[in-house]
Formats: C-alpha cells, structure tokens, sequence
C-alpha cells in the first residue's frame, strides 16, 4: 500500500515539473516593441492662409522620437510624396514646430507652386540619418509674385496723333496665375504712369479693370497721361508704367497689394482742341457767362465739316466761335436754323442738348439729348426717373458714377423707349434695342462713347459725401455727392460745387456710411481717417477732395 501511494506522489510530481517548465518556456519569449521616429497625423489636415493673418500660426507638427530621443531637427516639405525635391522649412530641438501663415506662403511660392487652392504638401522630419514617416496638408494659398507685363518692353516707342485719337495706341498685357486659378477672389488691376525716373513719387492712375489680364488706351488716353507727367506737347519723352494689383479681404478690409516691373517707353504727344483751346466752340450766358470759362467745345464727326456737341444749357443765349475767339463766330439771324457770320444770338432755355453744326452748309441743330439708365438694376424699369450720365467735354463720353442692384439695366434717351441702347454680345459694344446688361450690386462709374457706341461699367468701392449738422443733420437725409473731376481722369480727385451749409460742422464720408470718413485734426487741409468734425459758417461753398496720394489725401474749401 505504502509502495502505491508513492508511485502516485512520483506522477504528482512529474506533472508540477512539467507544467513549470512550461511556464518558464513561455516567459522566455517576452520581446520589447521596437523604438519609433513617428511624425502624429495633425487633427486639421486643410490649411487656409490668409495674407490678412501674416503673423498666425499656419500649422503646428509634433513628433515622438524613441531612436534618438533628442537632437537639432531638420522639418522638410515637398510638393510630392517622394520628397523628389524636397525643401527645409527650419530646425528645432524640440519635438514640435510650427510656421507663421507668411513664412509657409512665401517657401509654398518659392517652391515653384503656381496653383493657389489644395495644393498638396508633404512633411516629415529628419535627425541624423532617421527619417520620419511622411504627412499631408492640403494648403490654400495667396499670390506672392506679382503679375508680369508681357505685351510691352522697355523702350517701345509710341507715336501718338491727333487723327487716330479714338484708336487703341498701347494694350498693356500680363500674366499672372490666380485668375486660372478656382480660389473665387477678385483681383483689381490698375494700369499707372509716371515721370520717367521718379520712382512713381506721385503715381497716375490711367485705368483698371477687376479680373481682368489686359488694358487698352487710345491715343487720346495715352496722350493725357504722358502730358499729365510732364511730356511736353508735340515732343518726344519717356514715360514709365507699371501694373499694380490688390485684393482686398471683405472680412477685415486688409489689402494684399503686388506692384509689377516699372517699363520705360516713349511717347510722342500731339496737340488737342482743347490744349490751346483750338478749334470751334459754344459761348454765351447759357453756356459759360460769355467767356469766363473756356467754350463748350464742339467734336469730330465721322464727316468732314459735321461737328457735334452734348452741353447742359441755362436758359440764356449761345453763339459759335473759332479758337475762343470773336475773329470768326456765327449766329443766327432769322432763328431759321442757318448760321450767319457774326449773326444774331441764339435764344435757348435750360437742359440738355445735342447741337451739331454742318459747316459745309452752314445749318445747326439743337434738339433735346439726355443719356440715361433704366433697369430693374436701377429704377424699376423708369418707375422713377432714369439715372442721368453727364458729357465728359474732355473726352467727348458721357460718365456717371451709379449704385446699382442685382438685375437687369439698358442704356436710353431723354426718359424715353424711343431710342434706347443693350448689348447683344456681352461685348461691352451698344445696339439700337440691344439686349438688357445684367450687373451685379456693387457702386460703378458708367461711361458711354456715342462716336462708337461703346460702353464700360467700372466698379469703384467709395463715393464720397458730405455730412454733418452743417449740412443734413449728420445723416438725416442723403449726403452731398462729390462727382469725380473728369478733366483729370487719371487723378483720385473729386469736386462738389455750391453746396449751401448752415452754421455748425460736417465731415466726409464714402458711400453715405460711417465705416470711411475723414476728419481734418490740425485745420491744416491735410485729411485724417476718423479725424475731427469740420467747422463753417453758413454760406455756399464748393470743394474738392485729392486722393492722388493716398497717403496724404487733402481738401479744399473756396
């Protein structure tokens, strides 16, 4: 019995010997992960850059490193997954980085990028010879390189003339990537001009055009802004021109601003009726109190010896002379509609009037001419009167600054459908009965050539008022509107004449609102943002505000 009992205990034993070495076999095994250089995924994988945000952070990376543990990182970028190129964003001894909004721009631009929305990056980070695991941002960019000139080269030369003053002298051409782009913003182009060698001290804005990659100037245009920065008249000189772009962000107003090469060419002016003020003319108590401004001028027509001019008249008397001079003018003496050398004067009552003069047959006509628009984008379809474009004499055009709405809008005479102007082709040229214009809401200088039946809508952001407890009880009723002073188109400058004020103050203001107004701090003419109210005494005044240097833009009060 005793023998079967430690037979058993033996077999106990063995297994427990057993299942130890089992145990012990197992335990044996146990491994330790293998140490990583891993780059964490960020949570945000789509970045925005925003030009009015320089100074934020774009983005912020954090690795773990369990091969090294310490050391100088080196934070790499590419625009492909094998890092064909790749390029060093900075280094660190921490185990994060981050980037401001303008710094990864400018290394995103200066790799070669030239699409602005989604744009594949990828990162990682090396130490020594170990190499991190590659992420991808998807980034919105904004343009850096500024746009490039491409249709004109220094020392073009331009010869301009009298005969050809409504043909295209100069297209100005550029490039520039963000408008094939899909980023959706608008890019205003301003076409300047300045004396050769100022380095645009005092800049002339020629002309502009919203998402556009072009702008032509007849020779009438291009001769303005050579004279304007000093070209004599009927000489040769350089005239330097550049592009300059903006885009403005509509949430802070912020302006991300490219100025293009500066281009020298030469132009050679030439000498316009109204220079030495040449050629034929309207004077008189309707026109311009006899000469105590210069005659309204008459303008070419597409037949010899027919001239034609659009004049807003008081009631009074007119003649027309030659060279604002009585040597040679004409009346009427009959009032037969024919002229006659030094005839009789011509009786006329207030509005405004197209009068064209045939010299071959020696007969004028005056009849009724007022340009206009009407629309769904304006005024209901001429629920109210339609809105008035005023004649430009310095560029023979008809102009006015217009705040349109969402719709539909058409060109017409004297309130009336009888003779009304669309566009057929969306091609900025008039028909007779055309089909309406669709805008969009914004504010716009509208300009209509009648000599060829052109038309442009530009959008502009600010139309300056006056306002104050002098004039309408700091807003109770609109503002006064200054009107753009056409005879320098090329200049910021803008004119309200004989406004009558009441004693007390006034300020000014753009676009009948509060977010622009300017102030004067010191009394000194010089204008400041949000600066003081403006005193007066009652009387009725004129003024003009200059915004040519943005800068230091000033006023005048007479």
């Amino acid at each position: 019995m005793n023998l079967y009992i430690k037979k058993i205990s033996f077999v106990l034993l063995s297994f427990a010997f057993i299942f130890t070495a089992c145990e012990t076999e197992e335990s044996l095994t146990i491994t330790t992960p293998e140490a990583k250089f891993v780059l964490n995924t960020p949570g945000i994988s789509t970045v925005f850059l925003n030009f009015a945000l320089p100074d934020n952070p774009a983005f912020t990376i954090s690795w773990n490193d369990e091969i090294t543990g310490n050391g100088s990182y080196n934070v790499e970028m590419s625009t492909d997954e094998a890092f064909t190129t790749p390029a060093t964003l900075g280094t660190t001894d921490s185990s994060n980085f981050s980037m401001t909004v303008a710094d990864f721009n400018n290394a995103i631009a200066n790799a070669g990028v030239s699409k602005f929305k989604d744009v594949a990056i990828y990162m990682r980070v090396s130490v020594g010879s170990q190499i991190s695991n590659n992420i991808l941002l998807l980034v919105t960019t904004y343009p850096v390189n500024e746009q490039v000139v491409n249709s004109v080269s220094d020392g073009d030369s331009f010869v301009l003339s009298l005969d050809n003053n409504d043909a295209i002298a100069i297209t100005v051409e550029w490039d520039d990537p963000i408008l094939d782009s899909s980023l959706g913003v608008n890019v205003e182009y301003f076409l300047e001009a300045a004396t050769a060698g100022t380095d645009f001290a005092m800049p002339i804005e020629v002309a502009s055009v919203t998402n556009q990659n072009s702008i032509s100037l007849t020779n009438a245009q291009l001769n303005a802004a050579a004279i304007q920065s000093g070209i004599l008249v009927d000489t040769n000189g350089n005239l330097d021109i550049r592009v300059r772009s903006i885009i403005t962000d509509s949430a802070t107003g912020s302006v991300l601003e490219r100025i293009g090469d500066t281009i020298t060419i030469s132009v050679t002016t030439y000498l316009t009726v109204l220079d030495l003020s040449t050629n034929w003319g309207i004077i008189g108590s309707a026109a311009n109190d006899w000469g105590a401004t210069p005659d309204l001028p008459f303008w070419t027509t597409d037949v010899d010896g027919v001239l034609v001019a659009y004049v807003n008249l008081i009631d009074g008397e007119i003649k027309f002379r030659e060279n604002m001079d009585w040597a040679n003018n004409y009346g009427d003496t009959g009032a037969n509609g024919t002229l006659d050398a030094g005839g009789d004067n011509i009786a006329v009552t207030a509005g405004s009037y197209k009068i064209t003069m045939d010299l071959n047959n020696l007969t004028y006509t005056i009849e009724n001419f007022s340009l206009g628009i009407v629309g769904g984008a304006y005024n209901n379809w001429g629920a109210t009167p339609d809105f008035m474009l005023e004649y430009d004499q310095y560029s023979d055009v008809f102009r006015g600054i217009v705040t349109l709405i969402d719709g539909e809008m058409k060109f017409r005479m004297n309130n009336d459908w009888g003779t009304n102007w669309g566009d057929d082709g969306v091609n900025g040229t008039l028909e007779a009965g055309g089909a309406n214009i669709v805008v969009t809401a914004g504010i716009y200088i509208a300009t209509v050539n009648m000599n060829d039946l052109t038309y442009t809508l530009e959008p502009i952001n600010n139309v300056w008022g006056l306002v104050g407890g002098a004039y309408n009880e700091w807003g109770a009723t609109p503002d006064a509107q200054f009107n753009r002073d056409w005879s320098r188109p090329f200049n910021d400058i803008w004119i309200l004449n004989d406004v009558t004020l009441i004693d007390g103050e006034y300020k000014f203001r753009a676009n009948n609102a509060w977010d622009v107004n300017y102030g004067d701090n010191g009394g000194d003419g010089v204008l400041e943002a949000g600066g003081a109210n403006l005193v007066t005494t009652a009387g009725t005044y004129s003024f003009v505000l200059d915004f040519s240097d943005p800068t230091n833009p000033t006023y005048t009060k007479n």
